[in-house]
């Protein structure tokens, strides 16, 4: 069966055409736009001041401690990674290497494998200024933010 429209093509394209054209009749009056508003009228106290949010400074990231940096490493090792130590002890086979900061103390045990071979950090402690075991490695971060 065939659509009705397509026995009649020119007639359904007249249709189609009929209801797209514009309606012949009176056209409706157009409104006037809206007058802008008078500049005077406006007040400056009607204007809201912005909002001032004052600016929190980012705190800096915590620095990051590696502790392959001391672990078995040489005191020249430890030295270029901590600083200059406060104390250095040597002890036939051992050195002991002090770091401090205001709230803490890092103590670096090193202990020479044979007589001859370079000294290797073997040991960290770390003690609050009263002398309790304290975070070894939170210890150390707080050596190194003091050493910036």
């Amino acid at each position: 069966m065939t659509h009705p429209a397509s026995k009649y093509p020119l007639a359904a394209l007249g249709l189609l055409l009929a209801a797209c054209a514009a309606p012949r009749g009176p056209v409706p009056p157009v409104s006037e736009a809206a007058p802008p508003p008078d500049v005077e009228a406006i007040q400056p106290a009607q204007i809201p001041e912005p909002e001032v949010v004052p600016s929190v400074p980012a705190e800096p990231e915590p620095i990051a401690v590696d502790m392959t940096q001391l672990n078995g490493q040489t005191p020249t090792g430890v030295i270029a990674y901590l600083g200059t130590p406060s104390l250095v002890r040597r002890d036939d086979s051992v050195q002991v290497m002090i770091f401090e900061s205001s709230a803490c103390v890092v103590e670096i045990i090193f202990y020479e494998p044979a007589n001859g071979d370079h000294f290797r950090a073997h040991r960290i402690n770390a003690r609050s200024r009263t002398g309790q075991d304290v975070d070894s490695e939170n210890c150390i971060r707080q050596h190194l933010e003091s050493q910036q």
